[in-house]
């Protein structure tokens, strides 16, 4: 439930989404997706270690990784701007009220909004952010840090760059949150798959030979990736010879 889609076909059955997505300069990144590994993504995430809320490192299958927002945003060009977090409840609770119209009504639930009672297209936006942006799993609520996104892309398009939110921050703190729940005991709590076979594969086109992601995938926990890089060398093969 918490992996993100394989392709964006339902994305581009909503050509006003699509439209939403673009100026937002989000389309890039949901394009990119293509798949993921169930068991690269647990050992990814069972390997990461954070060391501030800025930066964490993941070693796996002899691959170092360095996690910043700022690799993030390279990675998936989407934009790095204000650091924000989904703990910061009142103002998303803000947003939530600040993002309805008069003439529009909604179902609450809790501490969210059914899906079902948000208007089109702003109800496919929300399942959206919610199956590529916080794999919550949980789709029939929309919760308060996802109307902070919204309403962002409903009413701030505007907004000066640097007071936007920065999503390559909000997706490092999912990360390091699904990891501490999953190294805790809780492997349901797995998330981000696809956003990890991007990440990871984007390493792994910068050894000297770049390393093909299914070469990744066929090795085991316990192979080293720079045995297979020095096997295939240029040095490794004369010496070889």
């Amino acid at each position: 439930m918490r992996k993100e889609p394989t392709n964006s076909s339902r994305l581009h059955a909503h050509p006003q989404v699509v439209d939403i997505f673009t100026r937002a300069n989000w389309m890039k990144f949901f394009e990119k997706f293509r798949g993921f590994d169930e068991e690269i993504a647990q050992e990814f995430s069972h390997s990461l270690v954070p060391h501030s809320r800025t930066h964490a490192t993941v070693t796996f299958r002899g691959l170092s990784m360095e996690i910043t927002p700022e690799f993030i945003s390279r990675v998936t060009t989407l934009p790095l701007r204000l650091p924000w977090s989904k703990d910061e409840k009142p103002i998303g609770q803000a947003a939530k009220k600040n993002f309805f119209q008069n003439n529009e009504t909604l179902v609450e639930d809790k501490n969210g909004i059914r899906r079902a009672s948000i208007p089109y297209p702003w109800d496919e936006v929300s399942y959206q952010i919610i199956k590529y942006i916080s794999c919550e799993g949980r789709y029939n609520i929309v919760y308060g840090y996802h109307f902070r996104i919204m309403r962002e892309l409903r009413y701030g398009m505007d907004t000066p760059a640097p007071q936007k939110l920065n999503i390559p921050y909000f997706l490092l703190q999912s990360l390091i949150d699904s990891s501490t729940k999953v190294k805790a005991g809780n492997p349901e709590q797995l998330a981000h798959h696809g956003l990890i076979k991007i990440l990871v594969e984007e390493v792994l086109h910068t050894f000297i030979i770049p390393i093909a992601w299914e070469i990744f995938r066929n090795m085991t926990a316990e192979d080293d990736i720079n045995a297979l890089t020095y096997d295939i060398s240029p040095t490794g093969s004369e010496e070889e010879e």
